[in-house]
């Protein structure tokens, strides 16, 4: 009898910890303000049911800071919503040097992105330095 009690004590002080783990991973954002993700991160919409998670960088073809391109390029990042148990898979597309950022809806949300670091002559971006810059706001039915 003490050993199933200490076995299911310990099973619980796992699954606790265990979850006490994920839960540190994931920030808890609102909307209209920015915040920024790491490759893996996850983020939870306070109030909305939904959480975003920065899959990573699908591509990075913006033109370098010193170069002179023929074309702007584009850096593509994939973001996977979780919509109350529903995932979707969206790519946030950021075009070359823009000073703006880009925008995307999803249901009635739109969400604005930028990438950073910028690429720079002779430099490599390892794609754990990327930072995926968001701010999600809600807008009015009829507009998505």
């Amino acid at each position: 009898m003490f050993r199933h009690f200490l076995l299911i004590g310990s099973l619980l002080l796992l699954m606790t910890t265990v979850g006490c783990q994920i839960s540190e991973d994931t920030i808890q954002v609102s909307l209209d303000n920015e915040f920024s993700l790491a490759p893996g991160q996850t983020a939870e919409l306070k109030g909305e049911g939904i959480t975003l998670q920065f899959e990573g960088i699908q591509e990075d073809s913006r033109c370098t800071k010193g170069a002179t391109c023929f074309w702007a390029g584009r850096g593509m990042s994939v973001l996977l919503i979780n919509d109350n148990g529903l995932t979707s898979r969206i790519v946030l597309t950021e075009p070359g040097p823009a000073d703006q950022p880009d925008a995307n809806t999803y249901k009635q949300y739109e969400f604005t992105s930028h990438v950073q670091p910028y690429p720079e002559l002779g430099k490599q971006i390892p794609k754990d330095d990327y930072r995926l810059f968001l701010t999600v706001k809600k807008i009015s039915a009829g507009t998505y």
